[in-house]
């Protein structure tokens, strides 16, 4: 097999030559009549094998045509087939009449043009057609997954050749689905379109379907979620393509199709990025961001360092994941996707270290601060109120004070909607920091700004990792509340929406951004345990263990005493500004950072909190 590889173009050279001087003698044939009367012709014709051959051989190879697959032939190929096979008439044409003595009638060499191009065109679609129907009937003998695909477009199309010709599917297409009211009960590729996509649940329990594959990569992604959710509650597997871009080869195909998540079941809108802004505001600056290790101080480097920084400073307290990011920064660069004059380079340190962070601020020389660096897990922060508080307030205190010193253009701070209201000891220190970017003056020449956003799916310390580790394991899955709901966003769309809110900052600001509808946890644990397969409360079972100090039932985005403001983004809104003066925040800093220091109970510091912060209350 090895050896039938590495001759393979000679292989195929060969065979079309011996195709070609079958349809020369052929074409002879034919002209006399299917009989052998004029044996002359026929020996000249032997006489012109070399030529002919030559002549054929030349066509071909600067066409290419030894370079085609026989298992996929195509329009393209045909063409040259066609022009090979005519240079290769014109040439040995020419030979005959101007060359030799004895002339082959005129229409021998046209009807072996026809011939020529017809035979060399018919054999390489006929061993298609072999290899097709072989592969059908392999997939009928086969026990195979009953397999629907939705969209009969291109993409859906190339999914089926694809499945039906590469063994490492285990599908078996039983139909289309498209949305196309004329291909409705027609055949595509010589299989049934069985109805609209919205008809999806429907036709996959009717029909036994376990694996539906979402080939619409053209149509929007809240089309594509409508769908994924359809298919989903049909209890098959479902799979999506993600473009077509990629899909000319067999693995490309395979790069593109991904398992539907439960991002797509939550049904998000598409966000739309001014694009000159943020090239305005990132292009060749020099830029910190700081908890860069983090799910979103790792996405904000993903996203800023696309649009050409001048340099881009990614400084966490976690060597891993600093590490981790800057390998995957590394093969980007390798694959091109980052230019080679963006400079990345990571830092290990703490915000709580004032020196070092000065030394690295003198060095930098940052145009823009994001700081996402934060202790955010609530339980933990309940227990260690002082951790908290020097890392989350002090740090934070230190990066303004630097921004500051330093004449950095623009600080944006990550917050949380726990800030809103708080119930916990986490959510207190963001709220805290939010009071201390609106006190901030505008009249500086650094302008500061915080945006508040909900959970983010996937994120560090959420429920997503949580439920799949026990899901992983057999279940139970644990829910603190049936009736517990809470906002959620992507990674990336919380990132981008971060850097589209830093293009508006003009100091001071909180922005809030749209979390769309909120999610039950439990429907969240349910979608869960149903994508990976298994029956919620059958398979794995669901169990409820309450409140955990400082959680709410429901998470707010504002207080009471907040309005919001439009913004060019609809999904970008700013809370009415509050005033809170300088000296109140230096003198509420000094107070928590002497009862830190001094006596670092909980109890005295959760008290210290509240005074700082009015609207916390403990749950």
């Amino acid at each position: 097999m090895g050896l039938l590889k590495k001759y393979r173009s000679i292989l195929l050279s060969l065979t079309d030559i011996v195709m070609v001087l079958v349809a020369y003698f052929l074409a002879l044939w034919i002209r006399l009549d299917f009989s052998l009367r004029n044996i002359a012709l026929f020996h000249h014709l032997i006489e012109l094998i070399p030529v002919i051959a030559i002549t054929y051989l030349l066509a071909l190879k600067i066409a290419r045509v030894d370079k085609t697959l026989w298992t996929s032939p195509s329009v393209d190929e045909a063409l040259r087939v066609t022009l090979a096979s005519f240079a290769g008439f014109i040439v040995v044409y020419s030979y005959c009449e101007l060359m030799t003595e004895v002339h082959l009638p005129k229409s021998v060499h046209i009807i072996a043009l026809m011939l020529v191009v017809l035979i060399l065109i018919f054999v390489r679609f006929t061993y298609r057609i072999y290899r097709l129907l072989l592969s059908i009937g392999q997939s009928k003998s086969d026990n195979l997954k009953r397999t629907l695909i939705v969209g009969a477009g291109d993409a859906g199309t190339m999914l089926y050749k694809e499945i039906v010709q590469n063994r490492k599917y285990n599908n078996k297409v039983i139909g289309f689905l498209d949305d196309d009211d004329y291909k409705v009960g027609k055949l595509v590729m010589g299989v049934p379109v069985l109805g609209k996509s919205t008809d999806a649940k429907m036709v996959a329990m009717k029909e036994n379907v376990e694996v539906i594959y979402i080939a619409m990569p053209s149509v929007s992604v809240k089309k594509q979620n409508q769908i994924a959710q359809l298919c989903h509650s049909s209890k098959a597997k479902v799979f999506m393509i993600t473009g077509t871009q990629d899909m000319i080869s067999s693995t490309g195909i395979q790069r593109s199709i991904r398992e539907v998540s439960i991002e797509d079941l939550l049904g998000r809108k598409e966000i739309h990025l001014k694009q000159d802004d943020l090239k305005q505001l990132l292009v060749n600056k020099s830029i910190l961001v700081t908890g860069a290790g983090g799910s979103i101080g790792s996405e904000l480097v993903r996203q800023i360092i696309q649009f050409s920084p001048k340099s881009i400073i990614m400084l966490d307290i976690s060597e891993n994941s600093i590490y981790e990011l800057q390998s995957e920064l590394n093969i980007w660069r390798k694959e091109k996707r980052i230019s080679d004059d963006v400079e990345y380079i990571p830092i290990i340190g703490s915000i709580r270290d004032f020196a070092a962070l000065d030394m690295i601020f003198e060095r930098g020389k940052f145009d823009l601060v994001f700081h996402a660096a934060a202790h955010k897990h609530v339980p933990l922060m309940e227990m260690m109120p002082a951790e908290a508080v020097k890392n989350n307030i002090f740090g934070t205190q230190h990066i303004i004070e630097l921004c500051k010193k330093h004449k950095v253009m623009k600080m944006v701070h990550i917050s949380t909607d726990k800030a809103v209201n708080p119930t916990n000891v986490m959510g207190a220190t963001k709220r805290f920091v939010e009071k201390m970017i609106q006190a901030e003056s505008k009249d500086g020449y650094t302008k500061f700004a915080a945006v508040r956003f909900g959970n983010v799916l996937g994120s560090n310390g959420s429920v997503i990792p949580l439920f799949k580790k026990q899901i992983a394991s057999g279940g139970p899955v644990t829910v603190t509340d049936p009736e517990m709901i809470r906002y959620f966003m992507t990674i990336p769309e919380a990132v981008s929406l971060v850097l589209q809110a830093a293009t508006y900052g003009e100091g001071g600001e909180i922005f809030v951004l749209d979390m769309g509808e909120p999610v039950k946890i439990l429907d969240l644990a349910e979608k869960m345990i149903s994508l990976a397969g298994f029956v919620p409360y059958q398979d794995i079972d669901i169990i409820f263990t309450g409140l955990r100090p400082g959680e709410k039932l429901y998470e707010e985005l504002l207080m009471d005493e907040e309005g919001l403001k439009e913004t060019p983004n609809p999904l970008i809104k700013i809370t009415q500004p509050m005033t809170i003066s300088k000296e109140q925040i230096i003198r509420e800093v000094e107070y928590l950072r002497k009862v830190v220091l001094t006596d670092q109970s909980r109890g005295e510091i959760v008290k210290a909190l509240m005074e700082a912060v009015p609207t916390y209350r403990q749950s």
